[in-house]
């Protein structure tokens, strides 16, 4: 029988088993953090650690999603300290995630271990998040053959919409909430309340039990003033949803969430297309922690499909007028993209030519004009008071933003035109920022459209969701066109070493742009490509049509 060792291990076996440790810790590491130390790998690096920047963003967002009422009972005024925290929060870690870089990566040393040890917990509780994503996702299948549910009366309304333009009548002067809530399974605390009828002459928002009350009034009296039952968005939001109603009857089966559902795995699908070999896995890890863009989702949120709209807008922005109509259909689906519209007609003065912007401004309009025209014509007055509607109409203030202060009572609320002012001086000094910024980081706009809104009269959290994930896509698509266009460098214009014919590594070389040359330089590289295929894969990227300014 063999008796066990009471001799201590020798010292070359616990070397041996915490290099075994080590490996094994690396062996998933490497997925997400370079073992490429060296100067040429700074870029990608330098991108990993923004993924773990914008992961925080999204962790913190994540956590907004827990139901306020689980602790305000309990913290009562302060209470709405945990959101706007949180938010705020997210915008600290968006703004480090776009921090410029040193001109030249030499200058950064690689004295400390990558990743730090703060970086692999963050990446363990991105990981967590992502499991709820993966839920989420799952939910969202399942929800797609089952009768629907949406927790977003403005979907409901934009399906009633699609209903009433189908049946002859003018969705934005027929609509009827009423009807709509006789036709849909729709909760009362699932309404926009307004400040009208029962809850005129007041400012908090309604409980539960009040809106079950007033829900339950207007069913019986057929009229509901207490309630926005205007279509509120702009035509392509409702015009988008007539397939599935012409697919389904009745009505209240008509259920439209895989066309967000597809919307979101498109925004993956083009993170990944755009990304560089090292950073595709934190595309699929981010896009599945992205937990609140899968909540709205879910929900058919159509914030959902504006952000694809806008996302493709700023990526194709070479392409000219595709770009151009892209952003011309996002503004015909919601007003926030509305608030990035300056944004982008900054960035393509500052990168091209004023003319470009004034061109492409009027093809955006022009594509938004087409097709809301039939609706304008229908009836004025209706499309002006439908579209208008979250600005004229008494709603009640509500969000996360500094107006949560005021609805939980910690400080007393300012007038309504006070919000209006916060938000406008918030978007002046963004603008001016982003006109600082936008040549070495376009990508900033994202973030910066959806600030002002954090001072707005209503400040809702989806308004600031869509923000995160594709400001870090817009970042790998600009790191892979860098790379591309350094490879280039060093396949066309090789150094040679003195004495040798080998070439030294060609770090900041870049190949020029051809020179703008009229309308023939915005076309596409081709008609029939489609939107995927105009997005080049990592390993090869088409000659830019525009001739970028000298910084």
């Amino acid at each position: 029988m063999v008796q066990p060792s009471l001799l201590p291990p020798s010292l070359e076996a616990c070397e041996q088993q915490a290099t075994q440790a080590t490996t094994a810790r690396r062996s998933w590491l490497r997925f997400f953090f370079t073992e490429d130390q060296s100067p040429d790998n700074y870029m990608v690096r330098a991108q990993q650690e923004r993924a773990v920047w914008i992961g925080i963003a999204l962790i913190l967002q994540a956590l907004n999603e827990i139901d306020h009422r689980l602790y305000m009972p309990y913290l009562l005024p302060y209470g709405s300290l945990i959101p706007l925290g949180l938010i705020l929060g997210s915008f600290a870690a968006m703004l480090m995630a776009l921090r410029p870089l040193p001109r030249r990566s030499q200058q950064r040393t690689l004295s400390y271990p990558f990743p730090r040890r703060w970086q692999r917990i963050v990446l363990i509780l991105i990981l967590l998040t992502s499991l709820v994503g993966v839920v989420e996702l799952g939910r969202g299948i399942v929800m797609c053959f089952l009768p629907p549910e949406f927790t977003n009366d403005g979907t409901t309304l934009d399906t009633n919409a699609a209903a009433l333009l189908l049946s002859g009548h003018n969705p934005y002067s027929d609509s009827n909430f009423v009807s709509i809530a006789r036709t849909f399974a729709i909760q009362p605390e699932w309404t926009t309340p307004l400040r009208q009828g029962r809850f005129a002459n007041r400012l908090d928002y309604p409980s539960d039990a009040e809106l079950e009350a007033a829900f339950s009034a207007a069913l019986k009296s057929g009229q509901a003033p207490e309630f926005e039952g205007k279509v509120s968005y702009p035509a392509l939001s409702f015009l988008t949803l007539v397939p599935f109603v012409l697919l389904h009857s009745p009505l209240r089966t008509v259920n439209v969430l895989p066309l967000y559902l597809l919307s979101y795995l498109l925004i993956i699908a083009i993170a990944w297309r755009v990304a560089r070999q090292e950073l595709r896995p934190w595309v699929l890890l981010l896009g599945l922690a992205n937990v609140p863009m899968w909540v709205s989702t879910t929900g058919a949120n159509l914030d959902i499909f504006c952000c694809l709209l806008l996302l493709l807008a700023w990526l194709l922005r070479e392409r000219g007028w595709l770009s151009a109509l892209l952003l011309g259909l996002a503004i015909a689906t919601k007003q926030p993209a509305w608030f990035s519209t300056p944004f982008y007609l900054i960035m393509v003065w500052r990168l091209y030519q004023p003319w470009e912007a004034v061109r492409r401004l009027g093809i955006a309009a022009l594509t938004a004009l087409t097709v809301n025209l039939p609706f304008i014509v229908w009836n004025p007055g209706a499309f002006v008071a439908g579209v208008l509607a979250p600005l004229n109409d008494p709603m009640f203030p509500l969000g996360v933003g500094i107006i949560n202060l005021s609805a939980t009572h910690l400080i007393p609320y300012l007038p309504e035109k006070v919000y209006l002012v916060f938000e406008l001086i918030a978007m002046a000094a963004a603008l001016i920022w982003y006109w600082q910024i936008c040549r070495s980081r376009p990508e900033a706009a994202f973030f910066l459209a959806v600030v002002p809104l954090f001072f707005a009269w209503r400040s809702l959290s989806s308004y600031f969701y869509c923000a995160a994930f594709p400001l870090f896509v817009l970042q790998v698509a600009r790191l892979r066109r860098k790379a591309t266009v350094r490879g280039r460098g060093r396949e066309h214009h090789p150094v040679q070493r003195p004495g040798s014919g080998e070439p030294f590594p060609v770090l900041g070389e870049q190949r020029p742009l051809p020179a703008l040359s009229g309308r023939a330089a915005l076309q596409p590289a081709s008609a029939g490509s489609g939107l995927l295929a105009s997005l080049p894969a990592v390993e090869t990227f088409p000659a830019l049509p525009l001739q970028r300014q000298s910084r």
